[in-house]
């Protein structure tokens, strides 16, 4: 090839960069301008959102943060709630289950975590009506144990897939080293098992925070008092009724529910990666 064949496929392949890079490009940008849109109209009054909305103006508007807050605040709470034992709960259980799969033997063990996985293939909407009975059976409607018992018991099957896996790859011989020193199976699992599935537990734990903090379909359905729900369902059902015209303070309402994931994830985003790396490596 001389050296104007060289030059044409160099000249091509820079061609094929530019398109690719303007396509990375446009795809940023359709993400990234929806978010930036709704930060800077937090910070607009009603008419200025009106006249304005496509960009940001001066002086920025910073009285529409408290009004959504105080709007907010008893969503936030429940959420918080919620978030704190809900996932709590589940990495406990899964976690337990997870060892009990992957280092003690028992009739059933392969057929009953054959099962366990099955239920990864059900889709949650399948069970709503079922699940809604149940709990409105028990009295559980418009209890934050509604919220809190489905997170509890049903976030658990992905915990037990991803730590029987990580388990599984654990070498023996630390536990059976344990059990020569007279540590039984609990405190196996509580002293070396579970320090080393931290980063994984960290990974599930963002996760189910995201799932609480996004989750409205079943909110709506068990909860009928508006003050119990969490701040998904409550921006959608009262919050938003009772701006529909003040689309500043909405928007403002959002960045607060927004706030607490984004600073979870900036101060946790290490732990997440690593949980992941170690998932894959012991899968």
């Amino acid at each position: 090839m001389g050296a104007a064949g060289i030059k044409a496929n160099k000249r091509k392949s820079q061609i094929r960069q530019a398109i690719l890079h303007t396509i990375i490009g446009v795809l940023l940008f359709m993400m990234l301008y929806p978010l930036a849109m709704a930060f800077w109209n937090v910070f607009k009054s009603d008419l200025t959102y009106m006249t304005s909305r496509w960009y940001p103006t001066f002086p920025l508007r910073t009285s529409n943060i408290p009004v959504a807050f105080r709007a907010t605040k008893g969503y936030m709470l429940n959420t918080v709630i919620v978030a704190a034992t809900g996932p709590t709960a589940m990495l406990f259980i899964s976690s337990l289950a997870a060892f009990t799969f992957s280092k003690m033997n028992f009739p059933g063990r392969r057929i009953l975590f054959a099962v366990v996985l099955a239920l990864m293939m059900v889709p949650g909407v399948l069970t709503l009506v079922p699940t809604f009975i149940l709990y409105k059976s028990f009295g559980l409607n418009n209890n934050l144990l509604a919220l809190i018992l489905p997170i509890a018991t049903g976030g658990c099957v992905f915990g037990v897939f991803l730590l029987t896996a990580f388990f599984t790859g654990l070498p023996k011989d630390l536990f059976e080293s344990a059990k020569i020193d007279g540590a039984g199976d609990f405190l196996c699992f509580l002293r070396i098992a579970l320090p080393l599935c931290m980063p994984i537990i960290g990974t599930l734990l963002i996760m189910q925070l995201v799932g609480v903090w996004n989750d409205y379909l079943w909110p709506m359905v068990i909860m009928t008092d508006t003050e119990k729900m969490t701040i998904s369902a409550g921006l959608v059902l009262s919050f938003s009724s009772q701006y529909k015209t003040n689309y500043p303070v909405t928007f403002a309402g959002y960045l607060i529910a927004s706030s607490p994931l984004i600073l979870i994830f900036i101060a946790a985003n290490r732990f997440y990666i690593e949980g992941l790396i170690s998932s894959s490596i012991k899968m």
